[in-house]
């Protein structure tokens, strides 16, 4: 299983800088621009008065999301820019790792090995794991020296709250394209439902912000969970976001492990 986890690694680990890159030149822009927003807060407070509540809920704006560098990499960074990249970066992974294979028919001289179909999905989910902790480190935690660059003040342990979060929504996201590279055979598929399923969880996280008869729809979407605000500047984590990643990614990933034990790779 070790030498499958760092084959997978070593073949995308230039995809993972670039993303490493790109995440800490966004984190880089926004830390960068913060101070000018500073200058124009108290004409973007009055405006944002006008605006419906529900709109500025339904995209993560709060007045803090122009007075404090918590709330604006929070509406900015960490509720858009930052969860489409992890997406972009996860489901590639699990889409090629497995369904790519079988696409290929690469897949059969794995299996041809005397490694069991359990250490060759978990290889590759640890593997994945890894890429996602990495990119949670380097994405996240560059804030620190960034901010003093531009003596920006900013609190560790809403970070470190953001931290957790934001990698558990990743597992969470991992575990459910794993589960669906195991079940199709087709990595386009896998990018296809995976993508569809995540944009319907996004959209019905934004029309139960906006609208309140069908805010239980939310309970069913990963972004629900996602609580930027509450981790940068709350600084706290609901202990259900928790549980609901947690809980997601142990059941996707013994479903994904299931089926790719039990399946016909041939047929």
């Amino acid at each position: 299983m070790f030498t499958i986890f760092i084959s997978i690694v070593k073949d995308r680990k230039k995809a993972l800088l670039i993303y490493c890159l790109t995440g800490i030149l966004f984190l880089w822009l926004f830390i960068a621009f913060f101070p000018l927003m500073q200058e124009q807060t108290a004409s973007v407070v009055e405006l944002m008065e006008g605006m419906p509540e529900g709109f500025m809920k339904a995209f993560g704006v709060e007045k803090e999301s122009f007075t404090t560098v918590e709330g604006f990499l929070a509406a900015k960074q960490y509720s858009a820019t930052w969860p489409l990249m992890v997406i972009l970066l996860l489901v590639a992974i699990a889409g090629t790792t497995i369904a790519g294979e079988i696409e290929k028919g690469s897949i059969e001289i794995t299996l041809a090995r005397p490694v069991s179909r359990e250490k060759i999905f978990f290889g590759r989910y640890m593997a994945g794991t890894a890429m996602l902790l990495v990119f949670t480190f380097f994405s996240i935690y560059s804030v620190l020296p960034l901010s003093v660059i531009y003596d920006v003040d900013i609190q560790l342990s809403s970070i470190v709250k953001l931290s957790v979060i934001a990698f558990l929504f990743g597992l969470a996201v991992l575990s459910l394209s794993m589960f669906m590279s195991a079940l199709l055979s087709e990595k386009s598929k896998v990018y296809m439902i995976v993508g569809a399923l995540l944009i319907s969880m996004y959209i019905m996280n934004t029309v139960a912000l906006i609208k309140v008869e069908l805010e239980n729809i939310r309970y069913a979407s990963f972004f629900n969970y996602l609580d930027t605000n509450g981790a940068l500047i709350l600084n706290e984590m609901s202990a259900l976001s928790i549980w609901v990643f947690i809980g997601s990614a142990i059941a996707f990933t013994s479903v994904g492990a299931y089926i790719f034990n039990r399946r016909d790779i041939a047929a």
